[in-house]
């Protein structure tokens, strides 16, 4: 396997070779954030992750420096409320990996862990007519047709294995059977898959089975939740493509802005008293025309701490920088602190913040602008270098203390 590393807000040539195939892969996989453009693959900005075509496999880096892309795969799983200390802990261990092997590692370790704890199922009601009197007699359903055929409508439960949650799996574990290269991982499945041997699903069902996974909300077996959630990612966001039932290519991709501003968001939501929100969608702040064609312009902070609707205020108001700060020239670039004073004049704000990716403990920064005197504002950065916990308490202290925040 050729592995090919890049980074984020790059392109790559591709060899003559793998044009073809990387053409078909696009013209099945719809929406993929890139283009191809002669034999140069262009990707959208912000795009990390990984793409296998054929033998070459391109693992797209974050620009930020020393990030990788297991950090970005950390915050989305803590984002959607998928992480927990043990996950944590293989992430860091496996830091050469590329987000698509690490998430199918994930996947069929977690998987292994929910079968020695034991696979779930749910009773499910069955109805049926037959003249073997068991459950519940449908009066109401009774016909002459039955009484002729001397049979009854009867209802009664039975217990399955064959649950719309145990489905997901299955199909996400059919998916990664074919993905499979390393051979711990073919180890681990080939362990694992007994357990959903007897599932009945087809991929075909996937958007019924999504729909009907919400009625289950209770398991004993706390590892389901973990698993259906790395299950769904696997099924939604792994593309593939096949010939003669062999993967030709794949690719796990996200986009690392929007990654870290849903992560820094998620932890200050989860850390403090008061509230933490973003608008569902942007407000106008002005328009104006051209000929007779109008023209708005609108705007969103990531970040409202404490917002008002009523006054449309708010305590403090913070926005996500997804930029490298190694070099501490590059805190607060203009367009951004314009930006910023922009947000703080328009919701009357307290605070105004800028909240970077750092590798490395910095303390937040106090950002003196001659003309806006009357305006508090600073530079925060999360430091990846820590652990998940300590870096999530360290950030949240680091805003209650700077905004004066007391629980």
């Amino acid at each position: 396997m050729n592995v090919i590393n890049i980074y984020e807000n790059s392109s790559y040539t591709l060899d003559k070779r793998y044009v073809d195939e990387f053409k078909q892969f696009l013209k099945e996989n719809n929406g993929l954030p890139m283009v191809l453009q002669g034999e140069t693959i262009v990707f959208d900005n912000y795009t990390i992750g990984s793409i296998r075509i054929r033998d070459l496999v391109l693992n797209i880096q974050p620009r930020i420096s020393k990030l990788s892309s297991n950090h970005y795969l950390e915050m989305q799983l803590y984002n959607e409320g998928l992480l927990d200390d043990k996950i944590s802990s293989l992430l860091g261990e496996n830091e050469s990996f590329g987000i698509q092997e690490n998430l199918i590692d994930l996947f069929l370790k977690e998987t292994f862990d929910l079968v020695n704890h034991g696979v779930e199922g749910d009773f499910v009601k069955v109805r049926e007519e037959t003249n073997q009197v068991r459950g519940k007699i449908l009066i109401e359903n009774i016909s002459p047709i039955n009484l002729l055929q001397d049979k009854i409508p009867i209802e009664y439960e039975v217990h399955t294995l064959n649950t719309s949650y145990n489905k997901i799996i299955k199909l996400a574990l059919d998916k990664v059977r074919i993905l499979g290269r390393k051979d711990k991982h073919i180890k681990l499945h080939a362990l694992v898959n007994s357990y959903f041997d007897d599932i009945d699903v087809d991929i075909a069902e996937l958007s019924l089975i999504l729909l009907e996974k919400g009625e289950k909300i209770f398991f004993e077996n706390q590892k389901y939740p973990i698993v259906i959630g790395l299950a769904e990612k696997i099924l939604k966001d792994l593309k593939i493509n096949l010939k003669r039932n062999q993967v030709t290519s794949s690719s796990y991709l996200v986009n690392s802005n929007n990654l870290f501003e849903k992560y820094v968001r998620k932890v200050l939501l989860n850390n403090l008293k008061l509230s933490v929100t973003k608008w569902d969608q942007p407000k106008q702040m002005g328009k104006f025309k051209v000929g007779s064609e109008e023209y708005i312009k609108s705007y969103s902070p990531d970040i409202m701490i404490d917002y008002h609707n009523n006054t449309n205020s708010a305590f403090a108001v913070l926005d996500a920088k997804n930029k490298d700060i190694s070099n501490h020239k590059k805190i607060g670039e203009l367009s951004d602190l314009y930006q910023l004073l922009f947000y703080s004049y328009a919701l009357n704000s307290n605070y105004g913040g800028l909240i970077y990716p750092n590798y490395g403990p910095l303390q937040p920064v106090r950002i003196n602008i001659a003309s806006f005197k009357e305006t508090n504002l600073f530079a925060f950065s999360v430091d990846f270098s820590q652990p998940i916990k300590k870096r999530n308490t360290t950030f949240v202290d680091q805003i209650k203390r700077t905004l004066h925040l007391i629980d």
